[in-house]
């Protein structure tokens, strides 16, 4: 496969609710191009959907994703998969991603001439596609403490499922072509309504990152989510130039930093509930990868 891309596109990537959407809003403000159509999350829906067909071709999901395994090691299925990835980035879909008047413009992707890339939290489990059909992208990854990212994802699971109450009470006796599950079943991520299930989540996620990152040679610059907050500014810098943002300013990075909330860090200790779960998880291998298990708590939690 032909590799014609001018410029090579920075890859941001984290388990969800670890701060991607805070890199990605920060970054797309400073100068990289993250997407003409994107959604509340600063996502690019081109490569959204991309990412969400990959895994549903693979019979995974961002809350199941561990059949991507077998996917990504069958050496014919991946090549299919790069040509058919090749061949919508060069044509006038990604018009979706460029928009209209990037795309008339430049007439293609490839041909673009501005630091560019797309957030997606399932960049995790895509990555290997991604690096072999940009050899010579760049990755931001984060990390932040499982403990949070848990409760996090199960605040926002348990108000989806909230919403599809709401729904189902109100739509279910509507008369409609379709079945009753189609229409108002429930389509949330069951895994995540608990916080074990979601720190398992957290768990398979950095597994995976882990493992692509050891297999691939590209440049990455790897954050801690709480060191980000506490001290935004030189770690801001450092991704500028990481992204080769050559027009970034000392107050452009200013300006960006003061969006950063330093409370967020370590949010679960005012919590006695989630306390009593972080003595439970603390001695899990990732947590002591990062440096989680030492977090030094508030007296009153250490009785």
């Amino acid at each position: 496969m032909s590799r014609p891309f001018r410029v090579q596109p920075v890859i941001i990537m984290g388990m969800h609710r670890s701060g991607t959407t805070l890199l990605a809003r920060l970054l797309n403000r400073l100068g990289l191009f993250l997407g003409h159509l994107m959604e509340s999350h600063h996502e690019a829906l081109f490569f959204l959907h991309l990412n969400e067909v990959i895994l549903r071709q693979a019979r995974a999901s961002w809350d199941r994703p561990d059949p991507i395994c077998d996917f990504l090691q069958h050496r014919e299925i991946v090549q299919m998969t790069l040509r058919c990835l090749e061949g919508d980035l060069l044509s006038w879909r990604s018009a979706r991603y460029l928009g209209w008047r990037n795309f008339l413009r430049y007439r293609s992707l490839a041909r673009f001439d501005r630091p560019w890339g797309w957030k997606d939290p399932r960049n995790v489990l895509t990555l290997p596609l991604w690096v072999e059909l940009f050899p010579g992208a760049k990755v931001v990854y984060i990390v932040r403490h499982g403990v949070d990212v848990a409760q996090s994802l199960v605040v926002r699971e348990q108000r989806y499922l909230h919403w599809q109450r709401v729904r189902f009470s109100e739509r279910f006796h509507r008369p409609s072509l379709r079945t009753h599950v189609e229409r108002v079943g429930f389509r949330g991520s069951t895994r995540c309504l608990t916080l074990e299930g979601a720190f398992a989540l957290w768990a398979t996620y950095l597994a995976h990152a882990e493992k692509w990152l050891t297999y691939i040679t590209n440049e990455r610059i790897v954050i801690r989510y709480e060191d980000f907050v506490r001290e935004p500014i030189p770690l801001l810098r450092a991704l500028a130039d990481f992204c080769e943002l050559r027009s970034v300013r000392r107050w452009d990075i200013e300006e960006a930093a003061r969006e950063v909330e330093a409370r967020r860090a370590y949010a679960f200790v005012s919590d006695p509930v989630l306390v009593e779960f972080f003595h439970s998880v603390r001695t899990n291998a990732w947590m002591e990868r990062y440096g989680y298990s030492e977090v030094v708590l508030p007296s009153h939690t250490l009785a």
